[in-house]
């Protein structure tokens, strides 16, 4: 596990565009994964400039969306998919090969989930998994307690996740569960990316990099990844 810590966000978001740009200049036909939500937005738009300024050659990668909330689709406020969409997806102006983003809205969830596995399953392993760190240590929805020797799963939404949720989609909707790749997915992966900001995630990025590996903080298990760079800025680096 590398540490970087940069000065700010805009900092930590440059940096990350840069590894992930280093990962298609070794794979040219890639299997990335992001994240949404605001930790990583600013990534998301460093990668989609340098994609649209000839910089990143995306023609021959594959995309795959991490996790979603169960009940929520493409055109529901706060939802990944719609997050991919517009923040990714639709900043492109040089596509990817294909993408594959996860529907947390079908009428067969369990048949979503398998359609998720059997796509990392023909293109992967994962090459870059881009991730971001819930207050509990999640990484997509794999939520504190989880088995790490899962794949892509369906599980109930912790307490403390369910407490951010009205910042994305305020009292709209209550989802109850996510529908997320595994973390036998993600440490399966060539690379891996975990990005944090502000001193609201100093102490749980200390403990993830820090602390114990344990399924209670299940971003520790990163400590185990051969190629895991953790990119933060200074205040979210304040506990290491």
């Amino acid at each position: 596990m590398e540490i970087i810590v940069c000065k700010d966000y805009e900092a930590m978001s440059r940096r990350a565009a840069a590894l992930a740009a280093e990962v298609l200049c070794e794979t040219p036909d890639a299997l990335l994964s992001f994240p949404g939500g605001d930790t990583p937005l600013g990534f998301v738009h460093c990668f989609a400039d340098r994609v649209n300024a000839g910089e990143i050659d995306i023609s021959r990668a594959r995309y795959v969306s991490l996790d979603e909330w169960v009940g929520l689709g493409a055109d529901d406020e706060g939802s990944c998919a719609r997050f991919n969409r517009t923040e990714l997806l639709g900043r492109l102006e040089k596509p990817f090969l294909d993408t594959h983003i996860i529907n947390g809205a079908a009428a067969d969830i369990e048949a979503e989930r398998a359609a998720l596995d059997a796509y990392i399953a023909q293109y992967g392993p994962l090459s870059l998994s881009v991730l971001g760190i819930g207050m509990n240590g999640h990484l997509g929805f794999n939520e504190d307690g989880v088995d790490f020797g899962l794949n892509a799963h369906i599980i109930p939404l912790s307490e403390t996740t369910k407490k951010v949720m009205p910042k994305y989609f305020g009292e709209k909707f209550h989802p109850e569960y996510g529908i997320s790749q595994g973390i036998a997915q993600i440490m399966a992966a060539k690379r891996v990316v975990l990005l944090a900001n502000g001193a609201h995630k100093a102490e749980i990025v200390a403990r993830a990099c820090r602390g114990a590996v344990t399924n209670r903080v299940p971003a520790s298990i990163l400590q185990n990844h051969p190629n895991c760079f953790v990119i933060v800025d200074e205040a979210a680096a304040a506990g290491l």
